[in-house]
């Protein structure tokens, strides 16, 4: 009788087991702030303490969003702004959230959608990472990041260089 009882014992600690492992957090899902960007090679610049930005990473899925460049964005000088504060707004602000894969140390983000209509319509970047405890580091190469030109994705055209952006874990 009681190897009767065991069995069914085992076999649920053992899929329960299994079931936690599946659903285990990885180091690298969580919410993330922007504290330090590199950029080195064409337009090489420091930025030790850059404008608010989030990234956030969930089992497969990525949002990230936030202002680019070291200064606040300009505010608009009436409730309706002119044209050129728009573009100035658009210029001065990133936004992009799509699904993202893990191959050892690459992660491959790919936008379902952007602020740049481009980058959603087949785009992707694909990044150098590297957690250690509270901290990510994600680097990026020019030619790692691809975007649809009329009907085909085409690696950006930037100037080569390379940037290091430097997370915090927030959650």
């Amino acid at each position: 009788m009681s190897r009767i009882l065991k069995t069914p014992i085992l076999l649920l600690l053992f899929s329960a087991l299994l079931s936690a492992q599946s659903t285990a957090k990885k180091p690298i899902e969580g919410v993330w702030k922007v504290v330090e960007i590199v950029v080195t090679g064409a337009g090489a610049s420091n930025t030790p303490n850059p404008q608010p930005s989030l990234l956030i990473l969930t089992q497969g899925h990525y949002s990230q969003i936030g202002v680019t460049g070291d200064k606040p964005r300009t505010l608009y000088k009436a409730e309706e702004p002119t044209n050129a504060e728009k573009i100035a707004a658009f210029d001065s602000f990133f936004a992009n959230a799509g699904t993202y894969e893990i191959s050892g140390s690459n992660l491959t983000i790919r936008p379902i959608i952007a602020r740049n209509p481009n980058f959603m319509g087949g785009g992707f970047t694909r990044y150098q990472f590297r957690v250690e405890g509270n901290n990510l580091w994600l680097t990026d190469k020019s030619s790692d990041t691809s975007l649809r030109i009329g009907q085909r994705v085409v690696p950006s055209s930037s100037p080569a260089s390379e940037t290091r952006t430097k997370y915090v874990r927030v959650e």
